[in-house]
């Protein structure tokens, strides 16, 4: 599962008993109709796509475990969970062997607030031969949020291994040098950079973010903060950004591009060549000492990358706010995205997808990962004993928590 700062869901109008669209997109055959859907969805057209898969299936042709499984995709990504949940439990009615099926099941359960039926669902999927990661994802915190933390690490790092063994030995995108990385020079805060994305006017991200802002002067001296953004982003918040020092870079998603691929927004500083050192982090996370002191930690390391596990969730190889690395040494979104073979459907989880297939396998061997969880896991190590965090808190955390909403 992901802690990386989803965007808002889309909204769509159409589905629900919209039998005009339906009618007319059952002039296409079964085929075509299945690869129109997934055609309007890459384009990030939600509607349309909606309506072809829902044609698809109203058509009873040929249907495959995958055209539920997909229906289910596009009803979580409207924003209807008990609509993916009824679409998937459909397709668990007409195929209850597809491992798949039930693999979504538990991952859409959990989002609903159902962990032990999650459970149920993910424990289904493995007893019919599934080795997804997505389903040791799905009970690593399923077990968690019932209070088997026990079951949480270990399903934990089953997810972890299973990624590693899928990931690990695909194509590097970059050579690492053999050296030791360039020393850390705090005297130049502008080439140092905090990068995040931000996109539209929801406190959930600009209150953590200006709080980010006000404090990493004085928490990580030597640092400056980067916010890749869109025009959506208010005027006066991003005064109040500029104000705060903070660096702004203007973006725009190109028609047709689906709106999660803001995600891979901040990792244009990759590749800037004005950047020695970068550190990838979410709008909706405070800045923290304890992070502050492994970065501090790798930062006097002989490793070019780091990376921080800190929480139950916290299964993807490398979270897409919780990593950093020497500049240009990795190419930025274009060129990683050039690698990636799209090896499921993209969704809100695309920059994490895109990390695992290509950044973790060129960086692995020159990664400083610090985990509190899975602890020794892909070679991980605890964090230094400083800064703890209060129970129940960790880094990478929506920071929400801390605010009083007015």
């Amino acid at each position: 599962m992901s802690v990386s700062a989803p965007p808002p869901m889309p909204t769509c109008s159409c589905y629900r008993n919209d039998q005009t669209a339906v009618s007319a997109a059952l002039d296409l055959p079964p085929d075509e109709l299945r690869q129109a859907a997934r055609r309007a969805y890459s384009s990030g057209v939600l509607d349309e796509a909606l309506a072809r898969q829902q044609a698809l299936i109203a058509a009873e042709v040929a249907l495959v475990p995958g055209d539920f499984v997909f229906l289910g995709l596009l009803q979580h990504a409207c924003g209807r969970i008990e609509d993916s949940i009824a679409a998937l439990r459909d397709g668990e009615r007409r195929f209850p062997d597809a491992a798949e099926l039930h693999e979504n099941l538990g991952v859409v359960l959990l989002l609903s607030q159902q962990p032990a039926a999650a459970i149920e669902a993910a424990e289904r999927a493995l007893a019919l031969g599934s080795q997804s990661p997505n389903v040791f994802d799905c009970l690593c915190d399923a077990a968690n949020r019932i209070g088997r933390t026990d079951l949480a690490v270990q399903y934990g790092r089953q997810a972890l291994e299973a990624k590693d063994a899928m990931f690990g030995g695909r194509a590097k995108v970059a050579t690492i040098p053999d050296a030791p990385p360039p020393a850390f020079d705090p005297t130049h805060p502008g080439d140092n950079v905090i990068a995040y994305c931000l996109w539209g006017e929801d406190p959930a991200y600009q209150i953590p973010l200006l709080e980010s802002a006000r404090i990493v002067a004085h928490l990580f001296p030597g640092w400056t903060m980067r916010v890749y953004h869109d025009a959506s982003v208010p005027p006066g918040f991003r005064s109040e950004l500029s104000r705060a020092g903070v660096q702004l870079r203007l973006k725009a998603l190109p028609a047709g591009v689906p709106q999660h691929r803001r995600l891979l927004w901040r990792f244009d500083v990759l590749a800037d060549p004005m950047v020695r050192r970068f550190l990838i982090r979410d709008a909706d996370a405070l800045l923290s000492v304890k992070e502050r002191v492994a970065v501090d930690a790798w930062l006097a390391s002989s490793y070019w990358f780091h990376a921080m596990r800190d929480w139950y969730t916290h299964t993807d190889l490398l979270l897409a706010g919780m990593w950093g690395g020497v500049g240009n040494v990795l190419p930025g979104p274009d060129g990683l995205l050039r690698a990636y073979t799209g090896w499921r459907m993209e969704n809100d989880h695309l920059d994490q997808d895109v990390l695992s297939e290509t950044v973790w396998p060129t960086i692995r061997s020159t990664c400083l990962i610090h985990d509190s969880i899975f602890t020794g896991c892909l070679g991980s190590v605890a964090f230094p004993p400083f800064g703890t965090l209060m129970p129940g808190h960790h880094v990478g955390q929506n920071a929400m928590v801390h605010f009083k909403r007015g």
